[in-house]
């Protein structure tokens, strides 16, 4: 297969027809071959002509990871239209938000699926058996071409509300092509989808796999957790490669790690030099580098020796890259400076906001007529051998457990929570911590700002820590120095806590450790980790504690159903839970 078609359907539809029977998508026991995927996809497809769905419309899918979602995906594009990824488990507020902001045609969802408020809403439901041929331009309302929009992704947003990122299809056949080549990828692989499908990570996973003929492994959030979960799925499954955050990897040490001889690439966050110096051996390792206004990925690292700092690497196919100054001038060979790219992966710009566009999609000095680029804001330098490195952001951007942040929209946020005066989020250690000052300087309590969080933003945004200050530190010139922030071990640290103290011998082992895991002085038996600032990497980091601790026998599994003091305290004294 080459990278040859000019739209994402048709890519796919390409290998259907070279490679009907091998296996296209696969989760738990059900697997679909290329036929069968393609088919069922284009049943969908149909109706969703019919119901006024084609190119430059938007088409929202807030479902489940399934092989449901992989046939709404397909299916839209098909149609011509371009997919929004609205997740079910995000704050009602927030999916209104981005189902007005796009102005949805229509909603997909699972059959019974609760989706209030949204536009017209059709259920996806598997149809074995069934198909329908491929569409072609005289099926759609009108012909489908590579400038068309094929998602829309929303990112944090600085100014308080998430934005949009319309990329085109012109990116996605050069993005899997590439991806091919660099990563090997064979119709015998076996590509596990890891990232959340709200995330263009996804488009990286589905689409160099389908390129190749290979089948694309979907699995339960439950099974992907950083650990012993993840490390046997990848073990039962015969997964071949993989895409995974750096700080996934420390976890599944733990958890047996990786097979030797699988394909790990690593994206979404700086790749520290330990962990490159750990996994690369016995594997293809590479670092890759893109943000989301870019289809995924800007460059590629050659694959990782573990020695020296890892590189994010060169650009990949078709991509061009300047560092340049604050002048728009190339820095001499060896200087930071600003990475700018440009490609077919660039996006149109963000939805419904040219004031934004025009901010990080500027004209390119160095191209054709018409031509433009992307200001990425990170800082970069190239090495002897052209592979860049990166050395941070220019702006407050923050990079969280593979998140990309902007503050200005967690600390919106925070303003908006009755009592609270001031607000600053950074980031330490990995964690997201927010720094608040009452009304009058009064102290604000964590307990007070949690639950009108989880209302309005996505748990990824949710500060880990809250640090009570009655001011923020100021420079001499009266703007808020970060640099002066106290730290979140150290200084006034809360979470919330239900204030119930630990009372057999087990419950008071068990506080000790999550607080010794989460930082915090203590916690209440009634507290859920993931309530008071923990996450799927510290709640494998707390198992293997316990399991070392205590000399017993902890999945992680069995700790996500148990996840406070109290609850395992129970399970692990062998009582009902």
């Amino acid at each position: 297969m080459t990278g040859e078609a000019s739209t994402a359907p048709a890519l796919f539809e390409a290998t259907a027809a070279a490679m009907p029977d091998r296996p296209a998508v696969a989760m738990g026991a059900t697997t679909l071959s290329y036929a069968e995927l393609n088919g069922e996809a284009n049943l969908l497809a149909r109706r969703l002509v019919e119901h006024g769905v084609g190119p430059e419309k938007l088409v929202a899918l807030a479902m489940p990871r399934s092989i449901e979602f992989v046939i709404a995906i397909l299916a839209v594009h098909k149609a011509g239209a371009a997919y929004v990824p609205v997740d079910p488990d995000y704050p009602a507020d927030r999916r209104r938000h981005m189902l007005d902001d796009t102005a949805a045609h229509c909603l997909l969802a699972m059959p019974g699926q609760d989706v209030a408020g949204a536009p017209v809403v059709m259920s996806v439901e598997r149809k074995p058996g069934q198909s329908a041929p491929n569409l072609t331009d005289q099926d759609r309302l009108s012909p489908l071409l590579p400038n068309h929009p094929a998602y829309v992704i929303y990112t944090s947003g600085s100014t308080g509300q998430p934005k949009g990122v319309l990329v085109t299809h012109r990116g996605i056949p050069n993005l899997a092509d590439d991806y091919v080549r660099r990563q090997n990828l064979v119709p015998d692989s076996r590509l596990l989808a890891f990232a959340s499908p709200s995330f263009d990570a996804a488009v990286a996973e589905f689409w160099p796999i389908w390129l190749a003929g290979g089948c694309l492994v979907l699995a339960a959030a439950s099974d992907l957790i950083p650990g012993e979960p993840l490390a046997r799925l990848v073990r039962d499954q015969g997964i071949t490669h993989v895409t995974l955050p750096p700080s996934a990897l420390a976890p599944l040490e733990e958890g047996g790690g990786l097979p030797p001889g699988l394909t790990l690439l690593v994206a979404g966050e700086a790749c520290p030099a330990p962990v490159a110096k750990s996994w690369a051996r016995d594997r293809v390792m590479i670092n890759a580098y893109g943000p989301t206004e870019a289809t995924v990925a800007v460059t590629a690292s050659d694959p990782l020796t573990g020695e020296g700092t890892p590189p994010i690497g060169r650009p990949i196919t078709s991509v061009s890259t300047y560092i340049l100054d604050d002048k728009l001038q190339p820095v001499p060979e060896g200087d930071v400076g600003e990475l700018y790219m440009t490609g077919p992966g660039l996006a149109r710009g963000y939805l419904r906001r040219p004031a934004a566009t025009a901010e990080r999609f500027l004209p390119n000095p160095f191209g054709g007529p018409g031509e433009r680029m992307y200001r990425t804001g990170d800082r970069v330098w190239a090495g002897s051998d052209g592979q860049l490195v990166f050395v941070g952001r220019v702006d407050d951007q923050l990079k969280v457990r593979g998140h990309r942040i902007e503050p200005g929209e967690v600390e919106s946020a925070l303003l908006a929570v009755d009592g609270v005066a001031q607000a600053v989020v950074t980031e330490h250690d990995n964690r997201l911590i927010a720094y608040v000052v009452g009304t009058g300087g009064a102290r604000v309590a964590a307990e007070d700002l949690l639950p009108p969080l989880r209302k309005r933003l996505p748990g990824y945004l949710v500060p880990d820590v809250v640090v009570g200050l009655p001011r923020l530190p100021t420079s001499p010139n009266g703007k808020i120095d970060r640099a002066a922030l106290p730290d979140p071990d150290r200084e006034g640290a809360e979470r919330v806590t239900s204030g119930r103290a630990p009372s057999t011998p087990t419950e008071i082992h068990l506080a000790g450790l999550f607080a010794e895991v989460l930082g915090v002085s203590s916690v209440g038996v009634d507290d859920s980790f993931f309530d008071i600032g923990g996450h799927s990497l510290l709640a494998t980091r707390l198992v293997a504690r316990i399991r070392q601790s205590l000399q017993v026998r902890l999945r992680v599994q069995a700790f996500f159903n148990a996840p406070t003091v109290a609850q395992l305290a129970k399970v692990l004294d062998g009582a009902p839970s």
